[in-house]
């Protein structure tokens, strides 16, 4: 199943498999980028080792995932990356959604999720998604409402790698309600 959707194509972005040759670009955009991920819960990667460490890390982990590098569509550039998983039959949830600083603001989130939503509710038959953020990602805010997920709950985290208190927002859309706005 997982083979099926190796590829999801957008309008201006590709959701692939990631390659080895794209470490660079998500050194740079991405992993490496503090505007980035102080958003995540991943740790930052800040060499071209650990990068290209991360990138063999990454083509392994998407061959049994539903987890994609976010390409431009003209430029083929990885600027990006996003998952998905399900929790419980039917149940699915954003499992990770970043993009390059450089690359914000153009409307690329708002496609990768809804790339992520027509796969769930479309193709894999899913009855809800999740989605979360931090409590302060006002991007991640405006995105959820964009697609009409509703307010579920908050959880205090830690996250692992720096031991930064965050409030996750967790916010669920419903089949009905994604046929409902679509």
């Amino acid at each position: 199943m997982i083979g099926d959707y190796d590829t999801l194509v957008g309008e201006h972005i590709i959701l692939r498999k990631a390659r080895e040759e794209d470490y660079r670009s998500m050194l740079k955009h991405v992993w490496g980028d503090e505007e980035v991920y102080r958003w995540m819960l991943f740790q930052p990667t800040l060499t071209e080792t650990d990068a290209l460490d991360r990138c063999r890390r990454s083509i392994q982990y998407q061959k049994d995932h539903l987890a994609w590098f976010v390409a431009l569509k003209d430029t083929d550039e990885a600027v990006g990356l996003c998952a998905i998983r399900e929790t419980d039959p039917g149940h699915y949830e954003e499992a990770g959604i970043g993009i390059g600083k450089a690359f914000q603001g153009k409307g690329y989130g708002k496609e990768i999720v809804s790339l992520l939503l027509e796969l769930a509710f479309e193709k894999l038959g899913a009855e809800d998604v999740r989605y979360g953020f931090f409590q302060d990602n006002m991007k991640s805010r405006k995105v959820a409402e964009h697609f009409g997920f509703v307010y579920d709950h908050s959880e205090e985290m830690v996250r692992p790698w720096d031991g930064a208190v965050k409030n996750i927002v967790s916010c669920i859309l419903t089949r009905e309600r994604y046929y409902a706005t679509v």
